[in-house]
Order: structure tokens, then sequence, then C-alpha cells
């Protein structure tokens, strides 16, 4: 059965006005009246149209994160990294301080585009954050050029011209995977095994590309059988680690180009009766269990991203524009407690 503010308030036995003041959770409403009306809300699973509310003057405060994620019916997806689980986390709590609720949703496929765009016209969501899109995606350049209000997290560092409330926001994945390989060779280790990320992602381009010129730098020969492309894949990475070990190629050190394959590098080498933490490995993201399992690791500064994401989405700045986030080498549980 359709239902709507009408309906509910005929059933209630109470005035429209009445309906919208519980909807609005106003307190001038007896409680005898907002129990029954919740009731019957709840009962018909009634959602309230947020367009209309907009329409009538009330704001949306509903931000959509939306995460590019073509593979999700593999389980060794990218959402297995539990990177977009701890922006998303960090997002909605950002959000929760401004008053502002969150939507998180995938997209896979054009039937997905369509349905979060529908999102936005329906006035379901005030604007959105879209995160790990590959470089010139059809449908995120899109809303870039539409009149939505939009961030794009790792996208690119050039804005599009014809953006019209965008802001790109990345961490500065070249600087800290450049800060990293500076104390990796500091150490007098020259052969560095090097598992790269996604090159249609930024992130995967910059934390590389920091890798190759850190050597350069130094004037060490760049190994390129030290360079093994795993797409921040946890199996990819378990997959090479093995072919590494199976080759006997000789290294000093590990540095991934993210945390999640690392666990697949330390399953590969715990397999072959290696003992990880006689080693130095590095990462990058900070994942929850890196530095805890005595691993090192590249912090990007999710909060900061977070809290610009929000206050750009929420403010009434039309400017768009490109920022950058800091990083911070996390070594050991101490470094969490310094400045």
């Amino acid at each position: 059965m359709k239902i709507d503010s009408i309906k509910i308030a005929e059933i209630a036995g109470v005035s429209r006005s009445t309906v919208s003041r519980v909807l609005n959770n106003h307190p001038n409403v007896s409680k005898k009246n907002r129990e029954k009306i919740l009731k019957i809300i709840d009962e018909y699973n009634y959602i309230p149209n947020l367009n209309a509310q907009t329409l009538a003057g009330k704001k949306n405060k509903v931000i959509g994160i939306f995460i590019y994620e073509p593979n999700m019916i593999n389980r060794t997806t990218a959402m297995d990294t539990a990177y977009f689980m701890n922006f998303t986390d960090t997002v909605v709590k950002e959000a929760f301080l401004k008053n502002h609720q969150i939507l998180v949703d995938y997209i896979k496929d054009s039937n997905d585009e369509k349905r979060i765009e529908t999102f936005f016209k329906n006035g379901n969501v005030c604007s959105g954050i879209f995160i790990g899109f590959l470089k010139n995606n059809l449908f995120l350049e899109k809303m870039i050029e539409s009149e939505y209000k939009v961030v794009v997290v790792d996208y690119d560092t050039k804005l599009n011209s014809k953006a019209k409330q965008t802001l790109y926001i990345n961490t500065d994945d070249y600087g800290g995977a450049a800060a990293a390989m500076e104390k990796i060779l500091n150490k007098n280790n020259n052969k560095v095994l090097f598992f790269s990320g996604d090159m249609k992602k930024l992130s995967g381009v910059e934390r590389e590309r920091a890798y190759i010129d850190t050597l350069n730098n130094k004037s060490i020969i760049v190994d390129r059988n030290l360079i093994y492309e795993s797409d921040y894949s946890k199996e990819k990475a378990y997959k090479n680690m093995k072919k590494v070990l199976k080759n006997k190629i000789e290294f000093d050190l590990i540095f991934s180009a993210s945390d999640n394959m690392l666990f697949g590098v330390v399953r590969a080498l715990s397999e072959e009766k290696i003992d990880y933490k006689k080693l130095e490995i590095w990462g990058f993201d900070n994942l929850k269990y890196t530095v805890p399992m005595g691993l090192k690791t590249v912090s990007p500064m999710l909060k900061d991203t977070a809290k610009k994401s929000i206050e750009f989405l929420i403010s009434d700045s039309i400017t768009s524009t490109v920022e950058y986030t800091k990083t911070k080498l996390v070594e050991n549980m101490s470094d969490y407690f310094e400045d």
C-alpha cells in the first residue's frame, strides 16, 4: 500500500501538521501522538520524500559516499583493503559533528551510475564524495561538470576546466612514499623490493614514481626485477612474493604501495617459514593491524581529508580547487602519540 503524510495523518486521527512535526523531530507533539505516528511509519515502512522537503524549504543534509568497485563479486576486490572503510568511518564522524548524515553506496557498472545520478536528481543526497575511480572516468567527469557539489578523492591533479563545484582532494602520495624511501635508503638498503599499486589510479602512479625518483636521486640503479605490479591486490602481492622467493631474488627490505598488499606478502613469507618480523617491511595507508604486526607504514591524514571534504560540501563556496593532505611515517606504536 502506497502511503504519504496525508494518509498517515488520516490513520492516526491527527492533522497533517502534527505528522510533519514528528517527521521533523519537533518537540511540540504529545507523547501519545508521537508514538502512534512513529508506529504507523514503521508499520508501513514510510520514507519521507527528501526532494519534496527540500522544495518546502527544509535543507537536505544527506551526503553520499560513492565507492568505485567494478569487481564487487570478487572476494579479493579493493573492498578487502579496509582503506575505504577507514575513510568512510572518518567521514561519518566529521559529518556527525556538522549535523549531517552519510549514505554509502558502491558503483560497479553503468546501471549503478544511473542509480547514483538519480539520487542527486531526486534530492536523496545534497552532495557527494567519490572515491576509488580510475583516471578519465566518463561518469565522474559528468558529475564534476554538473551543478552538483562533489568531492573526488585520489583521482587527478589537474582540475577539469568545466568543473562547477568540485574539490579534488588527494593524499600527498608522492611525498609520503619519498619520505619512506629516504629513510630506507639512509640505512644503506639499496635493494628495495617494491609492490606497486593500481597504475590506473593517481595514488598508484605517484607512489611508484616516488620509489623510482628517490633511487635515481641517490644514484642507485633502478632494478626492474625488484618491481612487482600488484594492483593493490592482496592476492596478487601474495603470488608475486611467492615468485620472488621461488626465483631467489635478492632484496634488503620490502616496500609496498599499500598495507593490504603487505598482508599477502606476509602470508607468502610465513608459508615459506620466513620470519617476516626479522625483515624491515614498509607499507602505505596505516590500516588497523599493520603496526601491531610489527610492520611500518605511511599514514595518510584521513581525518584532515574527511574534514576538508565535509567543510567544502556544506559551505557556500562554489570555487573548484585541488588540495592535498599530509602523510606521516609510522614505525611503531609510540608514533601515534606524537604530534
